[in-house]
């Protein structure tokens, strides 16, 4: 009778060992976590067409109250300086590229890295860098910078920190997951790249016609907190937690061994 008011999920964590148990988190965890970073990714393709466009395709109440009809006829007048420019396809391709080589050299060291520390602390750090850049970029906006300066150093750390991921991850899953098994389990894995893209796009379209800075602080938000998240509850390498059950039954064992020898001690009577 019990049994049945129990969830069906923690029926089934129960059915599992401690270390599917573990499996299932780290899979999750690390799902998420790249989920994330593809999710910050994203914003910039979707925010490019807002900082260069044609602004005569605007309807007339967008432009009525602030310019005459003349000034309207200029076809980059609502465009975000410095992407109002003949060469703007120039600059954004730029971006891009700054981001893609920056991601490309860190790719080269993060994995060099990565095997020399704590693989929690390292991904922790670059996701929440990784944050703090996608931010930055939005923040821009509020902040009023037209400086083209800004935001392709911006994409270059933004690059770097981004390339902090897909080694971390993959490390994490070869630790957890014997080669037999791999291949049906980073098939499945492997979607965080599609969700990621189509979350990212969804999120910064709902405020790119309004107020496109919070196209990239939100998904900044997201990989950050995911970060912590990370730093919290991942763990790396299955003979981590095996060190840790083992000694906790260890402790445990001694402790009931010490109490079963206390509560056999005759202690002495004492003549009243």
């Amino acid at each position: 009778m019990a049994s049945r008011n129990i969830p069906l999920g923690i029926w089934c964590l129960q059915k599992c060992s401690t270390e599917t148990r573990y499996r299932i988190l780290v899979l999750s965890l690390t799902f998420m976590a790249y989920t994330s970073y593809h999710l910050s990714r994203k914003p910039i393709s979707v925010v490019k067409e807002v900082l260069h466009q044609n602004c005569t395709l605007l309807s007339e109440d967008e432009w009525k109250p602030i310019l005459t009809p003349e000034e309207a006829n200029e076809t980059c007048w609502c465009c975000y300086k410095p992407f109002d420019q003949a060469n703007a396809k120039g600059l954004l391709g730029g971006l891009d590229t700054s981001f893609l080589f920056a991601y490309a050299i860190g790719m080269f060291f993060s994995g060099h890295v990565a095997e020399r520390m704590n693989l929690r602390y390292f991904l922790t750090g670059g996701m929440l860098l990784s944050g703090l850049f996608t931010a930055l970029f939005g923040l821009g906006y509020f902040w009023n910078i037209h400086s083209y300066a800004y935001f392709v150093i911006i994409q270059i750390f933004g690059g770097l920190m981004q390339s902090s991921g897909w080694p971390s991850v993959v490390t994490c899953i070869g630790n957890w997951f014997p080669k037999g098994r791999r291949g049906i389990i980073m098939g499945i894995w492997n979607s965080h790249t599609s969700i990621g893209n189509i979350l990212g796009s969804l999120i910064a379209a709902i405020w790119v016609d309004d107020d496109w800075g919070w196209s990239f602080i939100v998904p900044g938000i997201i990989i950050a907190g995911m970060g912590l998240i990370i730093f919290l509850f991942l763990v790396v390498c299955k003979y981590t937690i095996t060190i840790w059950i083992m000694a906790m039954q260890f402790y445990t064992r001694l402790y009931l061994k010490n109490k079963v020898q206390f509560l056999n001690y005759n202690q002495p009577k004492c003549n009243l």
